[in-house]
């Protein structure tokens, strides 16, 4: 009896969560009002009218406007210009199927002509989009990329079917002379190919039918990728609302009926229990943040997205690479993007009482109160991913020479060359002097390279004839789209050899397109890691470090460098610098990174036309209350004529900050918005270093957790 009035509560809660949220939108959201009175008034004609102004020649609506908002005349005079786009109608978000309903109930309630010639445009604009597979596209008539897939996203093809359904079944505001019978009849047919391709996209592994993707590739039916961070998978909140709409059906086939049974089974299996999602911050703030906590009492939950292979629960930065855990991507995209939801547990009840009308024989025996996933073994939620060893090159062992493995790759470098060093360490200097060697450690804290090589010592100084750079790992200007990963890289002169924290690079690089990710990047002295291609026109990618120096400017980029998810820890010295000469965009980016000191330390310093941009990094208070410093205070080395040019947003400091850290993006020469700093803007399109890691990640997967 407990266990009944708690699911009865469980539920309970969960509708009422929704209803209030619906309350909410129809308070700031008149498009969805369903009070038939508020559609006589003249405020419902306002807003009519205002709908029809922006409905585009092709039948449509675009998304993401305010359209119930009062326009002056010369804002009408501009969204009538607007009627002619034909690349903005879409079923996204909502669009087109809310502005139809408002104007539906709007007609029942007036009759006026305007209202009725505007929906039966707004059909025939939906009935063009169809496929002859039955499905429909994100936008159309025009569309690019991603939005020619088959789209189940926020439920844009279902909300779609569900007004035909409501249209061809008469119900409220469609039981009116709004539609004839021909049309009822185009739209039934319409709906049935619509029901056909719900069917046949839905994921099929092993032989058992599962849920549906968000997206699905038009000619093959298969998952498709949309946005960067939403990436083929099992979707648990967009398949919710399909299994919804299917179990409405009357008379369902057997398809439609094994359809619902898998469904729910894969839901069942997939639930996540004992967690539970905190939420901090207001929407849309700088400090909005999402964690998912452990909670054995917690209701249950599914992850938005399941990978594909072995049906494990993903999150995704704008990078595009999976991660396992909300803590290893950045605040902006945890903050704002559903990755967990507990819709699924709303269709319990309603399948109980489907299946026992429609296939009592075939019931599933499935319950919110047994152990999910993650707690009764079916997945491990704590798995790290590693390196597949079989996609390697070249192997090396402890006491091997890592130097002959990169001798063994191809000069010309046509394709990444993947060498794999396993666990132990390797007492040796690493010159890469060709392009696209790909470097990977097999576990970063435990795949170490330790050369002490300081300023007076350096047991190299040319090779093959060209000189190389003092370096634990050296890059020659031939060594091009170089990929490190998953590596402790330690320069240890300081501590071995001279007391002194002069010149003692771990990673110091002449080579452009250099991607350093995964690694502890550790020296006793300054520039860490300095890569200075030829002319400062390098580019370089750098995520998920940990960096610790004792010396200055360990972080030390010439030309372009984004770094995301970093950790530096400093000791008394600027801990970054950034040398921006001759190019007026070049600048160093740092994202949802952190900055801490063994005694209070200035962030960085600045000359050579220096350009910071930092978004979302926290300091601890040993990291001094003052701006980027110039460089010197007793010369001027360079006249910089730009200025002083640091810019932040969303950055905080223990213990505050006298204002230096206020958001000033604005004040830059190209002043962009806080989410439109990605790599891709620093690098000005020119290179995709994240692309060039969602093609390696079969060899550089790897998780920052312990």
């Amino acid at each position: 009896m407990k266990r009944t009035f708690s699911f009865f509560i469980l539920v309970f809660f969960v509708c009422t969560g929704i209803f209030a949220q619906n309350n909410r939108s129809r308070k700031t959201n008149l498009l969805r009002s369903t009070d038939n009175a508020f559609f006589m008034t003249n405020e419902a004609e306002r807003i009519g009218n205002q709908v029809v102004a922006y409905q585009r020649v092709t039948g449509g609506w675009p998304k993401n406007i305010d359209m119930c908002r009062q326009l002056s005349k010369e804002e009408l005079a501009e969204v009538i210009k607007q009627k002619s786009r034909r690349n903005d109608s879409t079923t996204d978000n909502n669009a087109t199927t809310t502005q139809f309903l408002f104007l539906a109930r709007l007609y029942k309630a007036t009759g006026g002509k305007e209202w009725k010639e505007a929906c039966k445009k707004a059909v025939d604009y939906l009935i063009s989009g169809q496929y002859e597979n039955g499905g429909w596209p994100q936008f159309w008539p025009e569309m690019r990329d991603y939005q020619v897939h088959i789209t189940y996203n926020d439920n844009a093809m279902v909300n779609t079917l569900s007004l035909f359904q409501d249209i061809i079944n008469g119900k409220e505001p469609f039981d009116s002379d709004l539609f004839d019978t021909a049309t009822k009849e185009r739209l039934q047919k319409s709906f049935d190919k619509g029901i056909e391709c719900i069917l046949n996209t839905q994921i099929v592994v092993k032989g058992k039918p599962t849920v549906w993707c968000q997206q699905h590739d038009l000619n093959t039916l298969k998952p498709a990728p949309a946005r960067a961070y939403e990436l083929p998978s099992f979707c648990s909140q967009e398949s919710c609302e399909i299994v919804r709409l299917l179990m409405t059906l009357p008379n369902p086939d057997k398809r439609v009926r094994k359809a619902v049974h898998s469904a729910m089974a894969w839901f069942d299996k997939y639930k996540l229990t004992g967690l539970r999602v905190t939420r901090t911050g207001e929407k849309g703030s700088t400090d909005r943040d999402t964690k998912l906590v452990k909670d054995a009492g917690g209701s249950p939950l599914w992850a938005r997205f399941y990978d594909l292979e072995r049906c494990e629960p993903f999150v995704c930065d704008r990078d595009g690479i999976p991660r396992r855990s909300l803590e290893e991507i950045g605040r902006e995209r945890r903050g704002g993007y559903s990755w967990f939801n507990s819709n699924p547990a709303l269709l319990y009840p309603l399948y109980e009482q489907w299946a026992d009308k429609y296939d009592r024989r075939n019931k599933g025996r499935i319950s919110l109160f047994t152990k999910g996933a993650n707690e009764n073994g079916t997945i491990d939620m704590s798995r790290k991913p590693s390196p597949d060893k079989r996609k390697f090159n070249v192997i090396v062992k402890p006491g091997e020479s890592i130097q002959q493995a990169i001798e063994k790759a191809p000069l010309d470098g046509a394709q990444p060359f993947k060498i794999l060093l396993l666990k132990g360490t390797y007492n040796q200097k690493v010159i890469i002097d060709r392009p696209n060697i790909v470097l990977v450690g097999e576990d970063r804290d435990s795949t170490i390279i330790v050369l002490a090589e300081g300023a007076k010592s350096m047991p190299k100084g040319e090779f093959r004839g060209k000189p190389i750079g003092r370096g634990v790992i050296s890059i020659t200007e031939d060594g091009n789209d170089c990929v490190i990963s998953g590596l402790t890289v330690y320069n240890n002169y300081g501590t071995t050899v001279e007391n002194t924290t002069s010149h003692q690079f771990a990673i110091y690089g002449r080579g452009t397109r250099t991607i350093v990710v995964n690694c502890n990047v550790w020296a006793d002295g300054n520039d860490a890691l300095a890569l200075w291609a030829k002319e400062g026109k390098g580019m370089y990618y750098h995520a998920d470090l940990n960096l610790r120096c004792p010396g200055v400017d360990f972080l030390c980029p010439r030309g372009w460098c984004y770094a995301t998810r970093c950790r530096f820890y400093g000791d008394g010295r600027a801990i970054i610098w950034h040398d921006g000469r001759g190019d007026k965009t070049k600048k160093l980016v740092i994202k949802d990174s952190s900055f801490d000191a063994k005694r209070p330390t200035i962030l960085g310093r600045w000359h050579h036309d220096s350009q910071f941009f930092l978004v979302n990094c926290h300091m601890s208070e040993n990291i001094l209350d003052t701006n980027i410093t110039y460089a010197y205070s007793d010369k001027v080395l360079d006249p910089c004529p730009w200025g002083q040019r640091t810019y932040y947003f969303g950055c905080t400091r223990d213990g505050g900050d006298s204002g230096w850290l206020r958001n000033n993006l604005q004040e830059s020469e190209e002043k962009p918005e806080f989410y439109a700093i990605t790599a891709l803007w620093t690098f000005d399109n020119k290179w995709n270093p994240e692309k060039r890691l969602r093609e390696l990640w079969d060899v550089v997967q790897y998780s920052i957790l312990k």
